[in-house]
């Protein structure tokens, strides 16, 4: 029976962690917390994910190990590069395959609708990041060391998911009214550091 290491425990770790034990696949769950869905095939374990050590004891065996794990938005630029890191070892160590939960900033802005083949070429610290700890890991694997992907997605929704499409649209379509996007009133006071 294939088993799956996911780390952290947001609405994207808890639906793979659905999915995946619905399939009758095991799953060991890893944040901070120890919190995850309760379910049979679901083990949930409270530990530090930057403690690559610990990490990789609890990774043996693992077929995947995902990263869905997300330290505080404001915090990335210091936070991000040891989790990731930590991540990507206990990958290398154990083989099993990284998976990579992304977002779009590393590819920065763009004048049209993005594809794969766009450059990352974030300007903000929180894109740089981003794009950094995916060449890390790309570079990884490219040297064999490892297999890993990323998968990168531009909202978040579903079920206990937080996004700007989540706070913001959907209540106004289940309500039945309209969901407009607005400009600003000031388009120089809209700043986002991405």
């Amino acid at each position: 029976m294939p088993f799956h290491v996911i780390i952290g425990h947001g609405a994207t770790a808890r639906a793979t962690a659905e999915l995946l034990t619905g399939a009758g696949d095991e799953v060991r769950m890893i944040s901070r917390s120890g919190a995850g869905p309760e379910h049979p095939l679901i083990e949930r374990v409270a530990l530090d994910a930057n403690d690559a050590d610990e990490l990789t004891g609890l990774a043996e065996g693992a077929t995947t190990l995902m990263n869905c794990a997300m330290p505080a938005y404001h915090t990335w630029p210091q936070t991000v590069p040891p989790l990731f890191g930590s991540v990507l070892s206990a990958a290398e160590r154990t083989g099993a395959v990284y998976v990579m939960l992304g977002n779009l900033y590393a590819y920065g802005p763009v004048d049209e609708p993005l594809t794969e083949e766009h450059p990352l070429a974030a300007t903000g610290p929180k894109g740089k990041v981003r794009a950094r700890m995916w060449e890390e890991a790309k570079a990884a694997h490219d040297e064999g060391r490892v297999r890993v992907t990323e998968v990168r997605a531009g909202q978040f929704i579903g079920p206990g998911a937080f996004s700007i499409f989540t706070t913001m649209i959907v209540p106004k379509v289940l309500t039945g009214r309209l969901a407009l996007a607005r400009r600003p009133r000031h388009p120089a006071r809209l700043h986002v550091d991405r």
